[in-house]
């Protein structure tokens, strides 16, 4: 079982092929490997707990939604500054 996620329309997949992908800076692909890492690390985790009330399982989900935000405050700042 796959866990949903709020992408946004963007892939947080390491070596991403995508135009936009190739444009990023590092900070932006070191944002979307930790990303990608930590939702990896929660869907591995449910599936060891089966739950997703588990401690492992949440404390993961909430450094994902942080890890998300910091993405999208990144994304929103450098769009104003361009």
């Amino acid at each position: 079982m796959k866990l949903a996620y709020a992408d946004c329309g963007f892939t947080f997949r390491k070596h991403s092929s995508t135009p936009f992908a190739k444009r990023t800076s590092s900070t932006m692909q070191i944002l979307e490997e930790e990303i990608y890492t930590l939702r990896t690390k929660m869907e591995q985790s449910y599936l060891e707990e089966l739950t997703l009330n588990s401690e492992k399982v949440i404390d993961l989900s909430r450094k994902l939604d942080a890890k998300i935000n910091e993405y999208m405050y990144f994304i929103r700042r450098r769009t104003t500054v361009q």
